[in-house]
C-alpha cells in the first residue's frame, strides 16, 4: 500500500477543510498521514512517503521567511528534491514554497490586491503540446492569494497563466507540480472556507465582485486528475 502525506501548513483553517483535501486527492487504496512544518522532525520524514501534498496557508513565504515554520518547510522540500524521487503537489502557498525552495521567486500580486474568487486559466502552448497532460479543456479554479510566483525555478515548464498572474500552473522537472489556485474546492466551499476569513480585506464594492464570482461554475477536474496521476505514477 502506498503512503502519502498532506503537509498541512495552516494554523487557522478548519480541520474539516484539511480532511477534505485528503479526500479530494485520495483514490481510496492508499494510506494518508498529516504532517506539519511546526514539527522539528519534519525534514527527517522526507524519505518516509510515496508522495506529498503541500497545502495552502495564511502564512507568507516572504513575510514569514525567517520563521522556523517556513524555513523548515523549505528545507523539507529541498530534502525531498535532493534525497528522493518522490512527487510533490503544491497548492497556493504550497506552490509558492515549492518555487522558492527550488530557486524561484515570489512577490506580491501584480495589482497589489488580494485575489479572491474564480479565475479562468489559459493553457500554454507547452501544455497543449503534451498530450499526456490531457489539458485541452477549459479550466476555472478558485483563487485566494495576495502573493504569487514571479520567477519560476530553472527547469520549470509553465502550463497555465491567467489575466491576473502569469504563473498559475507549472511543473518543476517532472515530479513537482504546482497550482497557485485551489483545485481542491468549488464555489460552495470558497464561500464556506475562505470568504469568512478574508472578508475584512475588501470594501463593499469589491466584496460584491467576490460574491458574484463565488457563484460561477468551477471546472477544476483536469487539475485534480493531474495531481492524482502525479501521486500515483510519481511524475507527469
Amino acid at each position: 500500500m502506498k503512503r502519502y502525506a498532506l503537509v498541512w501548513c495552516s494554523e487557522v483553517a478548519s480541520l474539516d477543510y484539511r480532511d477534505h483535501i485528503v479526500r479530494e486527492f485520495s483514490q481510496g487504496s492508499e494510506h494518508w498521514d498529516v504532517l506539519t512544518p511546526a514539527d522539528p522532525d519534519l525534514i527527517e520524514k522526507a524519505l518516509d512517503y510515496d508522495g506529498f501534498i503541500i497545502s495552502g496557508s495564511e502564512k507568507s513565504v516572504i513575510d514569514d521567511a525567517g520563521t522556523a515554520f517556513v524555513s523548515r518547510l523549505l528545507d523539507f522540500l529541498r530534502a525531498v528534491e535532493a534525497r528522493t524521487s518522490t512527487p510533490v503537489f503544491g497548492i497556493c502557498f504550497g506552490a509558492q514554497a515549492l518555487a522558492v525552495a527550488l530557486g524561484g521567486e515570489v512577490g506580491r500580486n501584480p495589482d497589489r490586491r488580494f485575489r479572491l474568487g474564480v479565475e479562468t486559466l489559459d493553457w500554454t502552448p507547452d501544455a497543449l503540446r503534451m498530450p499526456e497532460l490531457a489539458v485541452n479543456s477549459a479550466c476555472t479554479v478558485v483563487q485566494s492569494h495576495g502573493e504569487c510566483v514571479t520567477r519560476l525555478p530553472s527547469g520549470s515548464t509553465l502550463l497555465a497563466g491567467s489575466t491576473t498572474i502569469p504563473h498559475e500552473v507549472f511543473l518543476i522537472g517532472d515530479r513537482f507540480f504546482a497550482v497557485q489556485g485551489h483545485p481542491e474546492i468549488d464555489g460552495k466551499l470558497l464561500q464556506e472556507y475562505f470568504m469568512p476569513i478574508h472578508r475584512p480585506l475588501f470594501d463593499e464594492e469589491a466584496w460584491q465582485q467576490v460574491l458574484q464570482e463565488s457563484h460561477l461554475p468551477v471546472h477544476r477536474e483536469s487539475l485534480v486528475a493531474l495531481a492524482r496521476r502525479l501521486l500515483d505514477e510519481g511524475r507527469l
